[in-house]
């Protein structure tokens, strides 16, 4: 009996994720930014806010993630890819959390709790002008996706 279930669930499970699309989220517009981002996990989506958006690139702001962990977190590598227009991405590459090393209050949650992260960001520079794309992910130590998200900078 489970055995004949278990190719209705998998064709359900690969039926409902295929094609999902979250919906943008716009976390700052003004006339010369505009931040938003996209989950690109089939199965959840995240929420990301700042506290405010006006002279981002002059001050202090305070940023927050969340969402639910479908896998526990010993160990969390973040990898980024950041493109510009048609040149080649940049990628970047960064161990945040490992068993003997927790930056991070999130470092050693399990699955199934919520992860809430919020930090300041003290951004002084000057954004070149353009449309900026980056891939962000969190890897755990079983090489499963803990987050994804394409974000959107675009600075005029």
């Amino acid at each position: 009996m489970a055995l004949s279930f278990l190719p209705l669930a998998m064709f359900l499970l690969r039926t409902v994720t295929e094609g999902v699309q979250w919906p943008e989220h716009v976390v700052c517009t003004l006339p010369h930014l505009r931040l938003s981002y996209v989950s690109c996990d089939p199965l959840q989506d995240i929420g990301f806010t700042l506290d405010h958006c006006p002279d981002l690139f002059r001050r202090k702001v305070h940023s927050k993630v969340s969402f639910l962990l479908r896998h526990s977190i010993e160990e969390v590598y973040l990898s980024v890819d950041l493109f510009v227009g048609n040149a080649e991405p940049v990628h970047y590459d960064e161990t945040l959390c490992l068993p003997h090393i927790q930056r991070f209050t999130f470092c050693g949650q399990k699955k199934g709790e919520l992860l809430n992260q919020d930090w300041p960001l003290d951004v002084k520079l000057a954004p070149p002008k353009g449309h900026f794309i980056a891939q962000i992910r969190l890897i755990n130590q079983d090489a499963d996706q803990i987050a994804c998200a394409n974000v959107t900078f675009i600075f005029g």
